[in-house]
C-alpha cells in the first residue's frame, strides 16, 4: 500500500495520508488536511479525475465500493495505481464517510498478498493474476469504445477486487 484516503460526503472534502497526498495530490505536505476534490486530485492525470470522482459519486448511489486504476503525474516517474475503496453508510443508509487505498500497480503480485494477510497459495496467486489480467483488458477495451464490453469487464473486476477483499484483514482508516 502507497496511500489511504478519506472522503466526507456533506463537504466534499478529501483527507490523505502522506503517501496518497504525493500521489494524489501531488504533494506530500497536503497530508492530513482536508482539501476540495480539484487540490486532492490535482497530482493524477488528467484524464483520470473524472473518473476516479464519478467512480466515489458512483459508490455513493450505486453498492458503495470504489475501483479503478489511476495514474500519478508525478515526476521523475508517472506511476500506475490500483485505488480500492468503500462508502460507509450510517443505520438508516446514509453515505457518512468513504475510505480507501492506493497500491502501486507495478507491485501488485507478493506485495498485496503480505498487506492483504494473504498466504501465498495458489489461489491467491491465481486471483493477483486474473486483477492484472483484467485491467489490461480494462484498457485494451477502453480504446476499442465499446461501452458495453466495458461495462462487462467492470463487473468483472469488482468480483476479482471482492475476492481479494474477502481474504483481506479489516480496513484501517486513516486518523486525524
Amino acid at each position: 500500500m502507497v496511500g489511504a484516503w478519506e472522503w466526507d460526503p456533506p463537504s466534499g472534502r478529501f483527507l490523505l495520508d502522506e503517501g496518497a497526498a504525493a500521489l494524489m495530490a501531488g504533494d506530500p505536505g497536503l497530508a492530513g488536511r482536508p482539501l476540495q476534490s480539484e487540490r486532492a486530485t490535482a497530482g493524477l492525470e488528467e484524464a483520470d479525475v473524472e473518473p476516479f470522482l464519478d467512480a466515489v459519486r458512483c459508490a455513493v448511489e450505486e453498492d458503495g465500493a470504489v475501483l479503478i486504476e489511476l495514474r500519478s503525474a508525478g515526476l521523475p516517474r508517472a506511476r500506475r495505481l490500483l485505488c480500492r475503496g468503500r462508502i460507509v453508510r450510517d443505520e438508516l443508509g446514509r453515505p457518512i464517510r468513504g475510505e480507501g487505498t492506493l497500491v502501486d500497480a507495478a507491485e501488485v503480485g507478493a506485495e498485496a498478498r503480505a498487506l492483504l494477510g494473504l498466504s501465498e497459495d495458489a489461489a491467491g496467486a491465481a486471483i493477483d493474476e486474473a486483477a492484472g489480467l483484467l485491467i489490461a483488458a480494462r484498457r485494451a477495451i477502453d480504446a476499442s469504445g465499446n461501452p458495453h464490453l466495458r461495462d462487462l469487464v467492470d463487473v468483472v473486476l469488482l468480483e476479482v477486487a471482492r475476492e481479494i477483499a474477502n481474504r483481506s484483514q479489516p480496513f484501517s482508516p486513516v486518523r486525524h
